[in-house]
């Protein structure tokens, strides 16, 4: 759709973008297409297909489509539009939706362009028992997010989202789009990636209670160094009894830890 007919189709709905939330909608056939063929003869969940754009395109591509909308007018809009017996339109919040409930569960991957507002939750949500049987999630983000998820070699960007997703999925950039693939035209570029999931554990799966929480504490504080952090939930002498077991200075702060030293630290310390 041209951004004049997505304009269009929004007035005769009654539906205003909110900006605040970082919604627009796709009107970038090229970028569309190359999002669908990474999910080529999969059964996939798309979050949010707004008014139709890419999920026409997984409909050439994948082996079914469900979607999830929130927006009831859009809902009705794409439901119609796309009619056809490999594809559903469900109304419903995908932070919410319980995905066994839906049709074509279960799923091998999940597409969507994710408005700001939600990008994050929905890729932790992925990493949910719920999903387990997704292997390819293919997302659009905005770009500063999409490097949060996939920044792994500390700094700044480095943290909590990264390593939610890491024990998970392994992570790539598909491509980069800047404003006029969108309407309205958001003021910020946007990154498609790539979520894929890990054929082998780098987390052993009765320590990942212990990693989540581990990750949490450790970047309460940012300025603090990791001992500091730790010290507060279980005490000093057991903060320093691991880091120190494990080689890790006291003086280093999480950003400064790979995620290999959090995975390796989540088996020894004691909560």
């Amino acid at each position: 759709m041209s951004p004049s007919e997505v304009r269009a189709a929004l007035q005769e709905m009654g539906v205003v973008p909110d900006r605040r939330l970082g919604q627009s909608f796709l009107v970038n056939d090229d970028v569309a297409a190359r999002i669908a063929a990474q999910v080529s003869g999969l059964g996939t969940l798309e979050i949010g297909p707004g008014l139709g754009a890419l999920t026409s395109e997984l409909l050439a591509s994948a082996s079914r489509v469900t979607s999830v909308e929130i927006s009831e007018a859009l809902c009705g809009y794409v439901s119609r539009a796309l009619d056809g017996p490999r594809f559903f339109a469900v109304r419903g919040d995908f932070l919410k939706v319980d995905p066994a409930q839906l049709p074509g569960h279960p799923f091998e991957a999940v597409a969507g362009n994710l408005p700001y507002s939600v990008s994050s939750r929905a890729m932790v949500r992925l990493t949910c028992p719920e999903f387990s049987s997704v292997r390819r999630a293919v997302l659009m983000l905005q770009t500063e997010v999409a490097v949060r998820a996939m920044t792994l070699t500390g700094g700044k960007e480095y943290g909590r989202l990264a390593l939610a997703l890491w024990p998970h999925f392994e992570l790539r950039r598909l491509l980069d789009t800047g404003p006029s693939s969108f309407y309205p035209q958001p003021e910020v570029n946007s990154r498609v990636v790539v979520m894929e999931r890990r054929k082998e554990a780098v987390v052993r799966p009765g320590s990942l209670d212990s990693f989540s929480r581990l990750v949490r504490v450790g970047f309460a504080s940012r300025r603090k160094t990791l001992l500091n952090n730790l010290s507060s939930v279980v005490g000093k002498a057991r903060a320093w009894s691991a880091l120190s077991g494990l080689g890790i200075s006291g003086s280093l702060r999480a950003e400064e830890l790979p995620p290999e030293g959090f995975a390796a630290l989540a088996e020894v310390i004691d909560w």
